[in-house]
């Protein structure tokens, strides 16, 4: 990161809050549309911006490269990425500002959508790449139905009415579902490669337990062997079965907290085939045997 740092503690009132919302017009003037308005300075974030381009065209820099920009162009800048807009014609915008690790995403569920798996988790990796063809654009109908969540949103954190957290995360989980929807009807070549990697993510988030082969993912895919694997550490920093086994051990933990079941049940539950095996992966990674990690909850049963 080189250019400057827009923190959160600047556009979110309350930091155990941090979902916010900002309506960006290019006046004539080029007077900023809100206080700490960067948008024609080169910046970055230590929180996500989803960013709606509602009106107008601009170009786009990001990280040394830039793209083309317009109406129903919608895409996900994730945090410490360094960017701005130029040549903005009439350009207008809605940037939703979140910190995914500090509000209660049902991040568990959405990535049992390919879409979502693929506009927010994939996309923003292989953006570079692909020359931001697998973005996400709406025609005209769409972008409405996303802009008015979007401006919602916005009255929202203008007006500050009772409730008002609650409608924000509300609200926000429905653009994103409508979003990862709409990414799955997206026709052009390189969204639907990062379609077929999602399924793959989602296929795992919907059924970790599933005794999965590499070929299936593959074939799910429709790519080489080694070009998946490469596409899928990119995207998540870990090979396919290291991700399923990090989902096992997810769904083992809520069980040692809320079941009864036995360990070996809980193994055999997630996908373990030996119970042996799940004991010395889960403290491998967890520091503690998964009977340890149940007698911390205030049970051995």
């Amino acid at each position: 990161m080189t250019g400057t740092l827009a923190k959160g503690e600047n556009y979110f009132e309350d930091p155990a809050f941090p979902i916010t919302a900002r309506h960006v017009v290019t006046f004539p003037s080029r007077e900023p549309s809100h206080e700490h308005d960067l948008t024609e300075v080169k910046h970055a974030h230590d929180f996500n911006e989803l960013v709606l381009i509602t009106s107008g065209t601009a170009m786009h820099w990001l990280n040394d490269d830039e793209f083309p920009v317009a109406a129903g162009d919608i895409f996900l800048l994730q945090g410490r990425q360094d960017h701005f807009f130029h040549e903005r014609d009439r350009l207008e915008m809605i940037n939703i500002m979140y910190d995914p690790n500090q509000i209660e995403l049902p991040e568990n569920r959405l990535l049992k959508m390919p879409g979502y798996c693929a506009l927010f988790l994939l996309e923003p990796v292989f953006r570079k790449q692909h020359r931001f063809s697998s973005r996400l654009h709406l025609e005209r109908l769409s972008l409405s139905r996303a802009e008015r969540i979007a401006l919602e949103m916005v009255h929202e954190v203008d007006q500050r009415d009772d409730g008002f957290e609650s409608a924000l995360l509300g609200k926000l989980i429905d653009l994103i579902v409508f979003l990862s929807r709409s990414y799955q009807k997206s026709e052009s070549t390189n969204s639907a490669a990062l379609l077929r990697v999602g399924k793959v993510i989602s296929s795992m988030e919907q059924d970790c337990a599933h005794d999965w082969k590499l070929e299936d993912f593959i074939e799910m895919s429709r790519l080489s062997r080694s070009h998946f694997i490469r596409t899928f550490a990119k995207a998540t920093q870990l090979s396919p079965f290291e991700y399923l086994i990090q989902l096992r051990l997810q769904r083992a933990m809520q069980l040692l907290r809320n079941s009864r079941l036995t360990i070996s049940q809980i193994a055999f539950e997630v996908g373990f085939n030996d119970s042996n095996y799940f004991t010395r992966q889960f403290k491998k990674r967890k520091g503690a045997s998964p009977l340890a990690y149940r007698k911390s909850f205030g049970s051995s049963s």
